[in-house]
């Protein structure tokens, strides 16, 4: 078995850390002797966060995206804890329906919060730790909809899907440098944003701390692909060897072909409206950048 690497004494950084599996994963981080910094748009939830947490982890507002902000958070995180090691991009949404009823600012807001953000935070980390020469861990978390598209979700999935090809590139090309990068591709998450999802026959929903504990292990026993649970990654992969029409076959038989739309709508009434944006200004920022959890199918 190989030697595993530490997280004790890195730093930390998690954006939507405010709640789900952001704060999930600062708190497993923290335990293991990690000092975090907790990002999110809602500066009063994140530093309250981050008190709960305690062992010095810090609470910053931030705006996803906003590309000079990050760079602005890395500079203060720097300043309190030490340079970054360690950047875990959580911050998502999941609006769903008909793909012909979304609105073209709630398109943008979804591929800006999930794909375009990941991009900029991920550039500035790597900036950052080749300038220093050190080594350091870049964990993107994407959806099981980042391999198996499902109706109901186009845009999302779309998103996910960028953040899985985009993860990979940037591992191959960071490749002997020090910098690691993972994804990860949990099930349903039993937060705000899975809220009104049936099961995908044979999987079961996971919870925040099922996929924090998995990540954790993940900067411990480095890999590219972070399953949670593993059988996800097995479900996965197999479909994703199939030639399209027994792909389709198979997600219908699983109930993965229509899970987004056959969504409980009163039961996700409350994360629906959170992420809704206001027709006379093309989105609210501040609600879409609130971000819950991101971890769907």
């Amino acid at each position: 078995m190989g030697r595993q690497a530490s997280v004790v004494g890195k730093v930390a950084l998690v954006t939507g850390a405010a709640r789900g599996v952001g704060r999930a994963t600062a708190g497993a981080l923290a335990r293991a002797g990690a000092k975090v910094a907790l990002v999110d748009l809602n500066g009063a939830d994140v530093e309250k966060a981050a008190a709960e947490i305690g062992t010095g982890a810090i609470g910053l507002p931030l705006d996803v995206l906003d590309h000079t902000a990050f760079a602005r958070v890395f500079d203060e995180v720097e300043q309190r804890l030490g340079p970054v090691d360690i950047l875990i991009n959580n911050a998502g949404i999941m609006p769903i329906g008909p793909f012909e009823e979304e609105s073209d600012a709630t398109a943008a807001r979804v591929l800006g919060i999930n794909l375009h953000a990941v991009l900029w935070s991920s550039k500035e980390a790597v900036r950052r730790l080749k300038r220093r020469g050190g080594k350091g861990h870049i964990v993107n978390v994407s959806s099981g909809a980042g391999w198996v598209a499902g109706g109901g979700g186009a845009t999302y999935s779309g998103s996910k899907h960028g953040v899985v090809g985009f993860s990979h590139a940037l591992s191959l090309e960071l490749h002997g440098t020090g910098i690691n990068v993972s994804v990860v591709g949990p099930a349903v998450v039993k937060t705000d944003l899975g809220a009104g999802l049936a099961d995908v026959k044979g999987l079961s929903k996971v919870t925040p701390d099922e996929v924090a504990n998995a990540i954790v292990d993940g900067l411990r026993k480095p890999r590219f692909v972070i399953w949670v649970p593993k059988v996800m990654g097995v479900m996965s992969l197999a479909m994703c060897g199939m030639p399209y029409r027994l792909r389709d076959f198979l997600a219908r038989l699983t109930n993965a072909d229509k899970l987004l739309l056959q969504a409980d709508t009163k039961a996700r009434a409350a994360y629906e409206e959170s992420v809704a944006g206001k027709p006379e200004d093309g989105g609210d920022l501040e609600a879409n950048s609130r971000v819950k959890a991101h971890s769907k199918d």
